[in-house]
């Protein structure tokens, strides 16, 4: 079952500088929502605040009503947050099956050294049902440091996925891939958001990507939010056009 996130007033700064100015988000359990902007609009640290990963100057951060603003990001994760990075963060010298055991065993408070082998078992069989689901059935023992960008990604998407997630966190999906790759990663991403009842809020240059996919965008600038609504009237906001398509910095 997805949940609903929820941002109230939400300040960061670094230095002299509001990363995030008084932020009010909105994001319906079950829904797809993109975050544009351009370039050191506050997506990322508002991802941060989401996660848990940076300590807030003022505002609140709600999971299903429940506030979790003081709540560390191992919190948020045992809680359904999870966050797939424009970076994929594997394990490169490990295969892909065991990056996947490893995310399984890291969300069951097991060390990744000291684990034993009917846990390892349990978790391979997991990791099994997972490499079926993201298609990587055919890739199970290659190194994940020579994958594909896409490849990279999708099993990246497991790991989270691994971690019981209900809230998806993307940070730039598509970010150096291929147009067939950009295709096959929104099909993913919107069959696991049906199949699973995810939350998906996702961040995105690509603006076929997100108005494809994306319910709801709100779009940020300097800090603060600009807008919010479904992507067509989005889209068609002079305003939008000016501080991003087209492009006041």
């Amino acid at each position: 079952m997805s949940l609903e996130i929820e941002l109230r007033s939400v300040t960061k700064r670094f230095g002299g500088n509001a990363a995030l100015d008084g932020v009010d988000l909105h994001v319906p359990a079950g829904q797809i929502h993109a975050v544009i902007g351009p370039n050191g609009a506050g997506k990322s640290t508002l991802f941060g605040a989401v996660a848990g990963e940076l300590p807030l100057d003022t505002g609140t951060v709600l999971l299903d009503g429940r506030d979790v603003t003081g709540a560390s990001p191992q919190r948020r994760v045992r809680l359904g947050i999870g966050r797939a990075f424009q970076v994929a963060r594997l394990f490169p010298t490990l295969s892909v099956r065991d990056n996947i055991v490893a995310a399984v065993l890291s969300r069951q408070g097991k060390s990744l050294v000291f684990w034993s082998a009917r846990a390892v078992r349990a978790a391979r069989v997991e990791a099994e049902h997972l490499l079926d689901e993201l298609r990587l059935g055919d890739l199970t023992t290659r190194l994940a440091g020579s994958l594909s960008q896409g490849d990279r990604k999708r099993l990246e998407i497991a790991m989270v996925l691994a971690l019981s997630s209900r809230v998806l966190l993307l940070d730039e999906p598509t970010a150096g891939m291929s147009p067939e790759e950009t295709e096959a990663t929104v099909h993913l991403v919107r069959q696991l958001w049906a199949e699973r009842e995810l939350t998906v809020l996702i961040t995105e240059h690509d603006m076929d990507v997100v108005f494809g996919l994306a319910q709801a965008v709100t779009v940020m600038y300097r800090g603060s939010v600009l807008c919010t609504g479904d992507p067509e009237t989005v889209r068609a906001r002079p305003d939008v056009a000016d501080v991003y398509l087209g492009g006041v910095e």
